[in-house]
């Protein structure tokens, strides 16, 4: 359920900012809406790697939007936004059918090759799970902030 209120939250700020994707959070800056949608693109593949133990898709996306990685401010080499909301949609969808076909013994399966310092968070695959939907609300905060920058009306959801 988390999963899926978190993606009710998001996805309209993300969709409102469309057309403001590079305004900042605050006068000293901050991740914009364009640098945050592809950071979420980022880590949502990187936490499907987790679970299957596989390569990230969107790999080529790390220099760009990976930890510690500081927007630039005309978002120049960032894929096109529309294009990076549609793949966290489709991310989102095809992690949200995963989810519910497992059983409670699968989400409590160890993450393979997760290094020791992480494994409170990564652990398993529910902690893996639990995961998305408090990172998405601490960028969604920004994206709030973002959509004030822009001097639009808080969003109710």
């Amino acid at each position: 359920m988390a999963n899926q209120t978190s993606a009710a939250l998001l996805f309209p700020l993300l969709e409102d900012l469309g057309t403001a994707p590079l305004v900042t959070p605050t006068g000293k800056g901050g991740n914009h809406a364009h640098w945050t949608l592809g950071h979420l693109v980022f880590s949502e593949a990187g936490l499907t790697s987790i679970r299957h133990n596989t390569t990230n898709p969107h790999a080529s996306l790390e220099s760009f939007f990976g930890r510690g990685v500081m927007p630039t401010p005309d978002g120049a080499g960032y894929p096109a936004y529309d294009e990076l909301l549609a793949e966290l949609k489709s991310l989102h969808s095809a992690a949200m059918s995963e989810l519910e076909g497992l059983s409670e013994e699968d989400l409590d399966q160890a993450c393979p090759n997760i290094p020791e310092e992480i494994k409170s968070l990564f652990g398993t695959w529910r902690q893996a799970f639990m995961m998305r939907p408090l990172h998405w609300m601490n960028h969604r905060g920004q994206l709030a902030d973002c959509r004030r920058a822009a001097g639009r009306e808080p969003l109710m959801l």
